[in-house]
């Protein structure tokens, strides 16, 4: 049986619980982290993603085929972030009990970062602008490719990789020589 995101997304449009189950749970988790930097809680982050799904409950049979399905949902996510951080109504239809919150275990990046001297991490990442970190998480922390994330973003691929540029820039220095170099001690 093909598992493929396109045909989950399908046969979701057509009323499977059991696919969107499976959308959920390959998803969940990187979708849940994008919320949660974007957002900066996990509470408004957990309801960004209960919102992501029920939206893609009730399109799933819109999408076009024009992206992939992560680059769809990730832009959906955005959207519902955006929405919550402009303090719009959330959606009415609630997703049922039956479905699992997704992991709260520390992605590998956030282990590695944790080793690093996390307190220049933290003030390397504060000199950015929301347009920066909001790049370098979604080529990073998300894994996209610079055109996904041009068509999460709505903007040229030209525009991500300046901006991926510059935050590199940015955070290199801004960032203290040994935490760059791993620390020694």
């Amino acid at each position: 049986m093909d598992e493929s995101d396109p045909v989950l997304l399908r046969r979701t449009a057509e009323g499977d619980e059991r696919a969107f189950e499976r959308l959920y749970a390959r998803h969940a988790q990187p979708l849940l982290a994008y919320a949660q930097r974007l957002l900066t809680e996990r509470g408004p982050a957990e309801e960004t993603l209960q919102d992501t799904f029920v939206a893609v409950w009730h399109g799933a049979g819109r999408f076009e085929g024009r992206s992939t399905v992560r680059t769809w949902l990730f832009g959906i996510c955005r959207r519902q972030a955006l929405k919550r951080l402009r303090g719009g109504p959330p959606p009415s239809a609630p997703i049922g009990p039956d479905f699992e919150v997704a992991s709260a275990a520390p992605a590998p990046e956030a282990v590695v970062l944790a080793r690093a001297d996390a307190a220049a991490v933290g003030a390397a990442l504060a000199t950015l602008s929301a347009g920066h970190r909001e790049v370098l998480d979604l080529a990073f922390a998300a894994d996209l490719s610079h055109g996904e994330i041009a068509e999460v973003l709505g903007v040229p691929v030209g525009t991500v990789k300046s901006r991926l540029f510059h935050a590199r820039a940015i955070l290199a220095r801004a960032l203290p020589v040994d935490v760059s170099e791993g620390s020694r001690g």
